[in-house]
């Protein structure tokens, strides 16, 4: 079982794997700027648990995460879809809130945050 996020200690910076594309630059900017936004749409479709409106929302996250190089948000955005279509929203909740620690990595990982 996964310890739990220790408040005094931030999680690390995780960096697309295209940072260094300069035709992605933009892309992937826009992309961590409006990641909080997406997140906290995610986060409250998530305690209506409207699943369906939560998978679809998460299916369209992963695949924009991977696009812009960041495999580990895609990896945990996909935890989300899967629990949505076990009907589990328990599992939802907690894959949620494993994202959303990983999203937390990318913001620090990227310029726009420096």
């Amino acid at each position: 079982m996964k310890p739990a996020m220790d408040p005094q200690r931030p999680s690390k910076p995780i960096f697309s794997s295209y940072a260094a594309d300069p035709e992605l630059e933009a892309q992937i900017a826009a992309f961590v700027i409006q990641m909080g936004e997406r997140i906290d749409l995610l986060q409250d479709v998530e305690a209506q648990r409207d699943l369906a409106l939560l998978r679809d929302l998460s299916e369209k996250f992963a695949a924009d995460s991977r696009e812009l190089g960041y495999e580990p948000l895609a990896e945990a955005a996909g935890r989300v879809v899967t629990a949505c279509l076990e009907r589990s929203p328990e599992g939802a909740h907690k894959h949620l809130a494993d994202l959303t620690e990983i999203s937390q990595g990318v913001r620090r990982g990227h310029s726009s945050s420096a």
